[in-house]
């Protein structure tokens, strides 16, 4: 027992606390095999230890991707059955999306209201172009453009970039790089081409 170091969902189980699931359908079946021990008995058997009971203030809570993202397994009937309420969550509002991104701005990185404003529009945009794209732009897209042209800023204040260009020609180039990865478009659709009619939308580029 002294050389055995309890993972976080055995620490949890042990000391009351709440274990996070994140992203649940990127596990494997295996993986997701393991968990209906704890959720059905409280309990878990450890080779060589015994079984372990569950302290009675623990709590699971898992979070899971779109099931149309690519890397994501199907949740087994088994483990959907222990699993007590459901919550489905939409995109957030737009104030605590662009409070999201700021957050997670580094602090050397300026970025203006202003061009918040549009990177949300961008992201926004795949959201509503329901026609084309089948799966669109997450949180994350936002918070990589953002951090792109403010690191491009930053930079060009050193002096190691020149700045040689409108914010409207950076943020045109930076949002195309970041969708090209971040969007997938219906089959058929040439994503390039959606790209190019979403910031000619938002940018007038």
């Amino acid at each position: 027992m002294e050389a055995f170091n309890p993972g976080p969902l055995l620490s949890a189980m042990l000391e009351g606390g709440t274990f996070l699931a994140n992203e649940i359908n990127r596990a494997t079946e295996y993986s997701q095999n393991t968990l209906l021990e704890p959720l059905e008995e409280a309990s878990i058997g450890i080779p060589h230890l015994g079984r372990i009971k569950a302290d009675e203030e623990f709590f699971f809570i898992c979070a899971m991707n779109p099931e149309e993202l690519s890397g994501t397994h199907r949740l087994s009937e088994a483990l959907k059955d222990r699993i007590k309420v459901w919550i489905k969550l939409t995109y957030p509002q737009k104030a605590t999306e662009l409070d999201i991104i700021r957050i997670n701005l580094p602090e050397q990185f300026m970025v203006e209201e202003s061009e918040l404003e549009l990177i949300y529009s961008i992201i926004e945009e795949t959201r509503k172009n329901e026609v084309d794209i089948e799966v669109p732009a997450s949180i994350r897209a936002g918070i990589a453009i953002a951090k792109l042209l403010g690191r491009r800023r930053y930079l060009e204040e050193k002096g190691v970039l020149k700045g040689d260009g409108s914010v409207y020609s950076h943020l045109t180039d930076i949002s195309k790089h970041v969708l090209l990865g971040s969007i997938k478009p219906k089959p058929g659709v040439k994503v390039e081409n959606v790209i190019n009619r979403i910031i000619n939308k938002t940018l007038g580029g």
